[in-house]
């Protein structure tokens, strides 16, 4: 249990649930990369218990956000409820002769007790890498595509590889799955951050435990004008919640649904601004802020300049 009162775990279940001993096999991979046996693990328990009800162990969630903003939710099935709000997630440290910048593939995803699939957070082919620097060592977010809710737990997966100058040269940098507690009966929203370290890497997983929350999508379009060609633009929700003494609170946490950086913001026909991620969690006793900052980028000088 950490200073803000969340815990952490690997696979290791409670109560009356048994975990397997590991034979031979499981204790030489085990030496080499604990945390590659607990996810794998994972995989086999979640087959077991689950496939026949959820599908493939791939299979990514088919619920999609917004399911009753024009109909009501029959009977009392839908509410307020606590939620994990994902900040960001970070390579936060490389080490056995791992050098920047990195070029990483993969995914991060996280599992929770509704549907118990896949919920995108991060994902990028070998062919679309994110180039990670010593500067900016922040994955660029693309979900969740709804919702987490927490407690009892979420489980975070993670699937990283460092791309080589071949196929057969890629690296592994992490492969996991862990749990994340939420803290039972809270009254108040808090943020949090967990760190998990291997042989090669340290990744930190800046989260929030929402509690009483909604699920709010965002969409963000230009109704006046054109969105101007010469600007980027960065797009952020700010949420606010009722504070605890003693725990860090969420309030001003920046949640980045869009940054383009140098690039040109991607805007529809209909003005409408196509978003990283647009789904956050809101407490029902809070508030939100959607906030827009573009600025023109002029190459010869090499810095921002703020145009809107």
């Amino acid at each position: 249990r950490g200073d803000d009162g969340a815990c952490e775990g690997g696979t290791g279940v409670r109560g009356s649930e048994k975990v397997e001993e590991p034979n031979e096999e499981d204790l030489e991979v085990i030496g080499s990369d604990y945390e590659a046996w607990v996810a794998s693990q994972f995989r086999d328990e979640w087959i077991a218990r689950y496939s026949a009800r959820f599908g493939s162990f791939d299979d990514t969630t088919r619920l999609c956000p917004m399911r009753f903003t024009d109909e009501p939710a029959p009977g009392y099935t839908a509410f307020p409820m606590g939620t994990l709000q994902v900040f960001s997630v970070k390579v936060a440290g490389i080490k056995r002769g791992l050098q920047w910048p990195l070029d990483v593939f993969g995914f991060v995803a996280v599992r929770d007790s509704i549907d118990k699939n896949r919920k995108i957070i991060f994902s990028r082919t070998r062919n679309n890498c994110q180039t990670l620097t010593e500067k900016d060592r922040y994955l660029v977010l693309t979900g969740p595509t709804r919702a987490v809710v927490l407690p009892p737990y979420v489980t975070v997966e993670v699937k990283l590889t460092i791309k080589g100058p071949t196929e057969s040269e890629d690296k592994e940098l992490s492969f996991l799955a862990v749990r994340l507690f939420g803290r039972q009966g809270t009254r108040y929203s808090y943020q949090f951050r967990r760190y998990k370290t291997s042989k090669v890497r340290t990744l930190e997983f800046a989260v929030g435990h929402i509690v009483e929350s909604v699920e709010a999508t965002i969409f963000v379009r230009v109704i006046d004008g054109s969105w101007p060609d010469s600007c980027c633009g960065q797009f952020a929700a700010f949420s606010t919640g009722v504070r605890e003494k003693g725990f860090r609170t969420i309030d001003n946490q920046k949640i980045v649904l869009l940054d383009s950086r140098r690039e040109k913001v991607l805007v529809t026909s209909d003005g409408e601004i196509e978003l990283s991620r647009r789904v956050v969690s809101v407490a029902k006793r809070g508030t939100l802020k959607v906030y827009v900052k573009s600025w023109g980028w002029e190459t010869s000088k090499s810095k921002k300049n703020y145009c809107g």
